[in-house]
């Protein structure tokens, strides 16, 4: 089912209200396949998370419903645990939430689980680092049971070490001005790279990048995927990914790998320092995922 344009809740200029009347907020932790989503964000006359989402909660709290998330995921980009809140004014407890979604979402959105958290509780706000995997699928084959959630490099060698001898030159704070998208509208492009790890190949031969990090621009980490790629198959070297980044250009870098490989992970509300993060009570920051 497409979205309706969103219900207007809250105070007028805020840009995560909360809801007049309120005297709840639920936080979701929910795990979809993205492949026929449009992306996180409600958008009229097309199929969102946040749209579905609303459409559920609505028809179970009947009053109006803006979901709340902490990352907004580009069409075709899938998630693990991602969390969302909602508030309500309904005395309907956390299990009941639970089955009732259980029994009413799609097949491919599901809740994990449901818990009460402080009223106005925002999880972008709260959040200090999240984790995402981009999975290449090595080999001359495809396998179809593993195609919806990796991309099919099509090569036959992938140099994985020189890959990974690359991620050093990412870890750290820089401007990643040369790893966002045309379409990002971040005012600041400075990101700090907790960690980046490159997997040996599983049993499907899937090698899997695993990132974590204080924030993301726009299509920042499959453009990375992407960039990491080039490295692996012989068209750049692993030292040269330095200058890329002092130079800010994003012709420079690597293509932008299809949404399909991407999951975000994890989303960490402590464990890592509050870099670039107002605090969780205040404004929110110039994180724009979108990826």
């Amino acid at each position: 089912m497409v979205d309706a344009p969103p219900a207007i809740v809250g105070g007028a200029g805020a840009r995560e209200p909360l809801l007049e009347g309120a005297t709840r907020t639920l936080l979701l932790t929910v795990q979809y396949d993205g492949t026929d989503f449009h992306g996180w964000q409600i958008q009229p006359g097309q199929r969102t998370i946040q749209g579905t989402l609303a459409e559920r909660l609505e028809a179970l709290v009947h009053h109006p419903v803006m979901p709340f998330a902490s990352s907004r995921t580009d069409a075709g980009v899938h998630a693990r645990a991602l969390p969302v809140a909602f508030d309500t004014m309904r005395a309907i407890s956390e299990h009941s939430f639970l089955r009732a979604l259980t029994s009413t979402l799609p097949e491919d959105v599901g809740v994990l689980s449901v818990e009460e958290r402080g009223l106005g509780f925002r999880p972008r706000y709260a959040s200090v680092a999240k984790t995402y995997r981009y999975r290449y699928l090595l080999g001359r084959s495809r396998r179809p049971l593993v195609d919806r959630y990796a991309y099919f490099v099509g090569y036959p060698r992938v140099d994985l070490d020189a890959m990974r001898e690359a991620t050093a030159e990412l870890r750290g704070e820089h401007d990643f001005s040369a790893f966002r998208s045309a379409q990002c509208e971040s005012p600041s492009r400075r990101r700090f790279l907790h960690a980046l790890t490159l997997s040996e190949p599983d049993a499907d031969n899937v090698a899997t990048l695993e990132v974590t990090g204080n924030a993301f621009l726009r299509n920042m980490m499959r453009i990375i995927a992407g960039t990491l790629l080039d490295v692996g198959l012989g068209r750049r070297t692993p030292g040269s990914l330095a200058a890329l980044i002092a130079g800010k250009d994003r012709r420079e870098a690597g293509a932008t790998l299809p949404a399909c490989g991407l999951t975000l992970t994890a989303v960490h509300f402590d464990g890592y320092p509050r870099l670039g993060k107002p605090d969780p009570a205040g404004a929110p920051d110039d994180d724009e995922e979108g990826d």
